[in-house]
C-alpha cells in the first residue's frame, strides 16, 4: 500500500499473538464484455457475488476523496478477508462446484498534475513507484495444508486475462471472462502486477508525520472490520518511501503471485483497508 506524500510511507499490518501475521477473455471464445458495474448481483442458491456488502466505500486518490490520503495498492496478489457489513470471509467459494464467470472492480481517479488545491500529481507517483500502466486480474488460489500452516500457504490453481485500467479510472467497472472452474473454499483473489487505484482506507485513518491517526476510536472500528491478506514474506510487510521516493527493500521485493501452480506465502495480514473488488460465481 503505497500513499502520495512527501513523508515516508508505511502499510501497516496487524500484529497478533505477538507475530506478524501479515493491488481479457470473453465470456464465449475471444469475444469480451465490459460494462460500468451498477446494481450488485443478488445472491441465490445458485449465484453469489463474492466481496458484496452493505457498507459502502469509495477508493482513495481523485478530486474526490480530498478528505483522505491518496493511497494505492501495487506489486502483490491479495484478498479481503473482512469487511465491515458481510458476513464471514466472502471471498471463498461456498459451492461444491461452480465457476467464476465475471469480477469487478471499483477504481479512482488519481491526479494527473500537481495543483494548489490536489496537491502533488498522484498518477505519476505511482508509475514511478510500481510501473505502468495500471493493470490487474483475478487469481483462484487453494490453501496448502501441507508442510507449515503459518503463515499460510496458497497454490495459483488458475487466473484471468490481465487487464489495463487506465482508461477505467473514476468507474466501477465489470470484465465477464472465460469461467474459471473453482471448488468450495478456493479463494478468488486480485493479483495487480503493477498498481491500482482501488484501495479504501478511511479518514479517521489518516496518520500524521508521527503517525497518529486523525481519529483513532474510529480508526480501531475500521481495523477491527476490515482486514485483508497479502503475498509478501513475513517480516516484508511494512512497504514505504523515503523523501526520494525511493522504494525499502520490502517493496522492491514484494511480488504478485502469477505462475499457475506456484506455491506462495501469505505472510502478510494488513488491517484498516479494503481492496475494492468483486467477484460473480455461479454454482455448476
Amino acid at each position: 500500500m503505497a500513499e502520495n506524500r512527501s513523508q515516508p510511507i508505511v502499510s501497516r499490518p496487524v500484529f497478533r499473538l505477538g507475530a506478524l501475521t501479515a493491488a481479457i477473455l470473453g465470456l464465449f471464445a475471444c469475444l469480451a464484455f465490459v460494462g460500468v458495474f451498477g446494481q450488485a448481483d443478488g445472491k441465490s442458491n445458485r449465484r453469489v457475488l463474492l466481496g458484496a456488502t452493505k457498507n459502502k466505500v469509495t477508493p482513495n486518490c481523485g478530486t474526490r476523496a480530498t478528505s483522505r490520503a491518496c493511497i494505492a495498492e501495487g506489486k502483490v496478489t491479495g484478498f479481503q478477508v473482512l469487511q465491515r457489513g458481510a458476513n464471514g470471509r466472502n471471498f471463498v467459494v461456498p459451492f461444491n462446484r461452480g465457476k467464476v464467470v465475471a469480477w469487478s472492480i471499483q477504481l479512482s481517479n488519481p491526479t494527473r498534475k500537481a495543483s494548489r488545491r490536489y496537491g502533488a500529481a498522484q498518477r505519476p507517483y505511482f508509475n514511478r513507484l510500481f510501473g505502468s500502466p495500471s493493470r490487474a486480474r483475478i487469481s483462484i488460489l487453494r490453501q496448502v495444508n501441507n508442510g507449515p500452516k503459518f503463515p499460510p500457504r496458497y497454490r495459483l490453481i488458475r487466473a484471468s486475462g490481465t487487464q489495463t485500467l487506465n482508461s477505467y479510472f473514476g468507474t466501477e467497472v465489470k470484465f465477464a471472462i472465460r469461467p474459471l472452474n473453482v471448488i468450495r473454499g478456493d479463494i478468488v483473489a486480485l493479483t495487480i502486477p503493477t498498481w491500482a487505484p482501488a484501495f479504501w482506507v478511511p479518514r479517521a485513518c489518516n496518520q500524521d508525520a508521527t503517525g497518529n491517526y486523525a481519529v483513532p476510536a474510529t480508526c480501531a472500528r475500521a481495523q477491527r472490520f476490515n482486514t485483508w491478506r497479502g503475498s509478501r514474506a513475513p517480516g516484508k510487510c511494512i512497504i514505504k518511501t523515503d523523501a526520494f521516493d525511493r522504494p525499502n527493500e520490502a517493496l522492491q521485493k514484494s511480488r504478485p503471485q502469477q505462475k499457475v501452480n506456484s506455491t506462495k506465502r501469505y505472510g502478510c495480514y494488513y488491517d484498516g483497508g479494503r481492496l475494492l473488488y468483486k467477484a460473480t460465481v455461479v454454482a455448476r
